[in-house]
């Protein structure tokens, strides 16, 4: 399955890069609530459940463990809606929801119904609720302090090995996922397997992805997923017709397994064939009911083969029916992150500036999202909000929104704030022919597409060709199917590598 399907921010190309600890908190110990004896499979090494209903307690477990190791994410999560009908103060029901859980508008209502209720849970229950809220609400190192006491104290439990490594691989840490999944033991679960290939994968150590890829099959080879996770490891590392291979041997498996067929249309386009992409993409959305975030993905991946194509209008019209679908279903993230990437691609800077202003107004909005999407959503919108500045050679409005993403970045612990400022302050800095100050920005976002064309033009006008050819390198393989991916790697790989792919230093720090 996609695994970044669930949350449409993690569309965005960058690394976030935490530093965690583990033994920020002492170990605690926690006594059962007497309502609610552990059955047996619950020791003092697994995180509690406390509900007052067995039933509950049960649906719960069946849904986890038909996430974890199958990734039946719509299945789970209607288990885990009738866990909480039964039970509305089964905190851990609740957040397992959020986590879970493909509606944006289900998510907000479900966290907010486990802080509610958390007062009936566990302390450790108590604390991964807060966890969550925290990060909901932009408090990042009060997240992240709480996630280091849940390990600290379960460190070889499934389910929070799950909730931690998924946590950070959607922060894109991955190094450090993998870190957690590898001293935690479990050798057993297919779907923490799954999601280490890709952890493995988005590091390029693609010799490990492809083993657990191995491992996965070999644990499931009669369920569709481990042939499709195995057919985008693949796809990352460029290996498009075996790719394509994975994903048809997913749906006959399957053949209602969607995103397998999405994963088909994906692969067309990052190989170039814009028009089969889009047909694989239609036979999906008229075959198949999505749920919310990942109709709104796929859309928006189908809309930016037309600017593969350089087809401007055309992607104009499929970014804007995006934005009206998210528009009509109260999506505000979705609906500004769209218009942020319509602005993108723009070729009249004053048209960009139009479509960044309805972005900013979609974050004001704020509707059925959490705090952290629309802080980090508005940090990407002031980045492209320079870039098209710079294109203007208009130095006031570059500065001015530099300066208010450099008080974003100051003021929080959110890396993603603090990537959109390096890459922002980089471009602003290479515009001014201050290569070497803008080498130390952009090396700080090395994960996004723009900067690193940025970056290599940098290292190429000091004269480090070495780094320069490295950069190339690693940008002519990014093969993440993302409309960055689509405005500079396509071009790039036309055009070989080389100072002709640079161009001079305005050009490249502003041109797609």
């Amino acid at each position: 399955m996609n695994r970044s399907a669930r949350n449409f921010a993690t569309a965005i190309p960058n690394v976030l890069v935490f530093i965690i600890g583990l033994s920020l908190l002492p170990t605690v110990s926690h006594a059962k609530t007497e309502e609610t004896p552990a059955p047996a499979t619950l020791q003092s090494t697994a995180l509690p459940l406390t509900t007052k209903s067995p039933e509950a307690r049960r649906l719960v477990e069946e849904a986890l463990n038909l996430y974890l190791d199958k990734v039946e994410q719509e299945r789970a999560s209607e288990i885990l809606r009738k866990a909480v009908q039964i039970d509305p103060d089964f905190a851990m029901g609740h957040e397992l929801l959020v986590q879970i859980s493909l509606d944006s508008a289900e998510q907000v209502a479900e966290q907010q119904k486990a802080f509610a209720t958390r007062s009936s849970a566990s302390p450790a229950e108590q604390t991964v609720i807060e966890w969550y809220q925290d990060a909901a609400d932009h408090k990042l190192i009060s997240a992240i302090t709480k996630m280091n006491d849940v390990l600290n104290q379960y460190p070889h439990d499934k389910w929070v090995v799950w909730m931690t490594t998924w946590w950070l691989f959607n922060q894109a840490q991955y190094e450090r996922s993998v870190a957690i999944y590898e001293h935690s033991g479990i050798t057993d679960s297919p779907g923490l397997i799954n999601n280490m290939g890709y952890n493995y994968a988005y590091v390029r150590q693609f010799d490990k992805a492809f083993a657990m890829m191995d491992k996965y099959v070999a644990a499931m080879p009669d369920d569709p997923n481990p042939q499709d996770s195995y057919a985008e490891i693949l796809r990352l590392a460029g290996r498009f017709s075996q790719s394509i291979e994975h994903y048809r041997a997913a749906l006959a498996i399957n053949p209602e397994f969607y995103s397998s067929q999405f994963g088909i249309a994906d692969t067309y386009s990052l190989m170039g064939d814009q028009a089969d992409a889009r047909k694989e993409y239609e036979i999906g959305f008229r075959k198949f009911p999505l749920p919310e975030l990942q109709r709104i993905l796929w859309r928006s991946r189908e809309a930016a083969t037309y600017v593969r194509e350089a087809d401007y209008d055309g992607a104009d019209h499929a970014f804007q029916a995006v934005a009206d679908y998210c528009h009509d279903r109260n999506n505000s993230q979705a609906e500004a992150d769209t218009y942020r990437q319509m602005a993108l691609y723009q070729q009249n800077p004053k048209q960009a500036l139009i479509y960044l202003g309805k972005a900013e107004a979609a974050t004001q909005e704020g509707k059925n999202t959490m705090k952290i999407a629309i802080t980090q959503e508005l940090a990407q919108i002031l980045r492209a909000r320079v870039a098209v500045a710079l294109k203007m050679d208009n130095k006031e409005l570059a500065n001015s929104n530099l300066a208010r993403l450099t008080g974003m970045s100051d003021s929080s612990s959110d890396k993603l704030i603090e990537l959109a400022y390096h890459g922002a302050a980089g471009a602003s800095l290479f515009a001014d022919h201050k290569y070497d100050q803008a080498i130390s920005q952009l090396e700080e976002d090395a994960n996004n597409p723009l900067s690193l064309k940025l970056l290599a033009a940098a290292y190429q006008k000091i004269g480090y060709t070495a780094g320069a050819k490295r950069t190339n390198d690693t940008l002519a393989n990014l093969n993440d199917p993302t409309l960055e991916q689509a405005l500079v790697v396509p071009g790039f790989r036309k055009c070989g590598e080389g100072a002709s792919c640079n161009g001079d230093a305005k050009s490249a720090a502003l041109k797609h």
